[in-house]
């Protein structure tokens, strides 16, 4: 027998890049010729002189990725910046279901070298950060980070261990430009003499028309299928910080949360802006960390802080812009108003903010008119107290019960305060989703009618009609509850939730791909969001949906991780390991979700997630066949 031809095998130490197309399988299902032009294109005109420029050598193109090694980590992560730099920058004219967006994961290690291939664990660990990465962003590990942390001026983002797949051992991720991996470990703490914060991007809306004969029906569904808009390069990357209550009465706490949050949804007006959702902010609360450290942390350049002192006489409020890259302070100003001023003030501050940063701020009407319409101080005061019960506390009935005691209040003085309508409407949803204190009907007559009158005094609260499309999507009106939510994205493109529900929504509609892009971007508005793991269980359940059983796995273990008390995360994985015949985990699962939510059937189950319209319970055909096989009763 003749001897078998050598294979040159070697070994070495390199730096690797791993990259892929997003959404690739569902371009080439749209347009198939024009996908594999345009990312030919990209690869000549965009990768290779960038690799080539760095020093890297491509070792092979798969389809839709590729994989370069580098004799310098430096240069790999340098490289991957740029690259995805002049993609966002050589497409922006593009319509988003036309671009060709990477994910990119870089890692160094040993190699194994074969005839030009490179194999092994380096390899292997590039790849899989290259799947924790978001479109347009970049995950690297701690092995390459170490190498370039003070090397290279980009934001990293420390997001903690993550166990990757067929990897023996945790990888340390750290993500740059963006990213949704979340970083279950950090513990942070900040000084709490400077800084107290909280809670969310608030935006404005109105209310389209509803498609209801059936060809307007898949007209509406054909044409939601892009992704979330393109949030580009943000001219402006902003939290807001909770500002402190100074005035040593705890009970006026949820003054100064009001105007951290007028200021949160007002910063949106700034043209470019990327606002970090008050939710993720209040999660540094009471801690103390420097200013560099939480900017990194949410991925933005700029902090705003703020102090108020109220008095019978006033509100003495006090606000300051700082670069977190530089730690330079950009402005800072006090501002004492009387009680009645004071709802305008958040205008000067974010006025100010723009023109400190040379940017075009837009028109655009806030909060403030509704509250000034009201006419009632007392009655303005209750909504803000109702606000700060719904939104700055944990989700419980007791909560929930609060703020909408503190919004009927509000009603009796002045039935006409769209702000209380406003909370009303959000507390009915939330009542109808969870069951609490009411029946599901009553929640949801009591909360479209609440909606419907907020909107109809003042249809550019975003708040109130943030809180009808979630009373729609409870009532099972999918398409008016989609309408709702993109709307709100329209006038604000910073609203997370509005992004989650939009993503909810188009897995009723049976999109689950698309969804999963929209509850992605919520996570990167929103990183440490308290409800992450409810927005972990959508993805779960999209990934059943689209026979990814493995993935859907992976997720819901994160989701139980932010919150063991969620139920939906043990319905995916009852679901996805049934379909994977793991019936002994399949039913521990089930357990789990028993434990959590002890009246569970799948008739229930169908209903809550799939509402009543026939397009969205077929939908979930999937899901529910899964919830069968490990033996959920009807």
């Amino acid at each position: 027998m003749p001897p078998m031809a050598e294979i040159s095998v070697q070994r070495r130490l390199a730096a690797i890049l791993a990259a892929d197309v997003v959404g690739y399988s569902r371009l080439m299902g749209l347009d198939e010729q024009g996908t594999r032009t345009r990312f030919k294109a990209e690869f000549e005109d965009v990768i290779v002189p960038a690799v080539e420029k760095c020093g890297g050598r491509i070792v092979k193109t798969m389809g839709d990725g590729f994989l370069v090694e580098y004799g310098s980590v430096v240069e790999a992560v340098r490289c991957s910046m740029e690259i995805q730099d002049q993609l966002v920058e050589r497409q922006k004219s593009q319509q988003e279901e036309q671009k060709i967006r990477l994910r990119i994961g870089v890692h160094v290690g040993d190699v194994i070298i074969e005839d030009g291939d490179i194999h092994g664990d380096g390899v292997n660990i590039a790849a899989r950060l290259e799947s924790l990465a978001e479109p347009e962003g970049i995950c690297i590990s701690r092995a390459a980070f170490d190498q370039v942390r003070d090397k290279l001026p980009f934001p990293f983002v420390d997001c903690g261990e993550h166990t990757l797949k067929n990897i023996s051992r945790p990888i340390h991720v750290y993500r740059i430009s963006g990213g949704s991996v979340p970083n279950e470990s950090s513990r942070i703490t900040r000084r709490t003499n400077r800084r107290t914060r909280n809670v969310l991007a608030i935006a404005a809306a109105l209310i389209v028309a509803v498609a209801s004969a059936w060809l307007g029906l898949q007209q509406f569904v054909s044409g939601s299928s892009a992704g979330p808009p393109n949030l580009g390069t943000p001219r402006l990357s902003i939290a807001v910080l909770p500002f402190v209550n100074l005035s040593g009465d705890e009970s006026q706490n949820y003054f100064a949360d009001a105007l951290t949050e007028d200021i949160t949804s007002d910063l949106s007006r700034i043209s470019g802006s990327f606002v970090i959702s008050r939710s993720s902010a209040a999660t540094y609360r009471d801690q103390s960390i420097e200013a560099k450290r939480v900017a990194d942390e949410l991925n933005v350049r700029y902090l705003l802080e703020g102090t108020v002192r109220r008095a019978r006489s006033g509100v003495l409020v006090s606000a300051a812009l700082t670069d977190a890259k530089t730690g330079q302070q950009l402005w800072s100003e006090r501002y004492e108003k009387s009680g009645g001023d004071i709802y305008t003030f958040q205008n000067e501050v974010t006025g100010r903010v723009a023109r400190a940063l040379n940017l075009e701020l837009k028109e655009a009407v806030s909060r403030q008119v509704s509250r000034r319409g009201s006419g009632n101080l007392d009655s303005i005061d209750l909504a803000l107290r109702a606000w700060a019960e719904i939104w700055n506390k944990p989700q419980s009935p007791a909560t929930n019960r609060a703020g909408l005691e503190y919004a009927n209040r509000a009603l009796e003085l002045n039935p006409n305060n769209a702000e209380a309508l406003g909370v009303a409407t959000y507390a009915y949803a939330r009542a109808a989703t969870y069951g609490w204190d009411m029946s599901r009907a009553e929640a949801i007559r009591k909360g479209l009618e609440a909606g419907e009158r907020s909107l109809a005094l003042d249809p550019d609260n975003a708040d109130a009609v943030y809180g009808l499309g979630f009373i729609q999507y409870a009532a099972g009106a999918t398409i008016k509850s989609l309408e709702l939510m993109r709307r709100v994205i329209e006038l604000n493109r910073n609203h997370a939730p509005a992004y989650f529900f939009t993503g909810i929504n188009l897995i009723r509609l049976g999109k689950p791909r698309e969804a999963i892009e929209w509850v992605e971007r919520a996570f990167r508005l929103s990183p440490r969001d308290p409800l992450r793991s409810v927005w972990y269980a959508t993805i779960g359940r999209a990934q059943v949906l689209l026979n990814e059983d493995k993935k859907a796995i992976e997720t819901a273990q994160k989701g139980i991780v932010a919150n063991s008390n969620h139920p939906h995360n043990y319905a995916v994985l009852a679901s996805a390991y049934a379909h994977l015949g793991e019936m002994d985990k399949a039913t521990a699962a089930l357990d789990e979700l028993k434990r959590v939510l002890p009246n569970a059937t799948v008739g229930g189950y169908l209903s809550r997630m799939a509402g009543n319209e026939p397009v969205a319970i077929n939908s979930y055909k999937r899901f529910v066949a899964g919830l069968r096989s490990a033996g959920l009763a009807e």
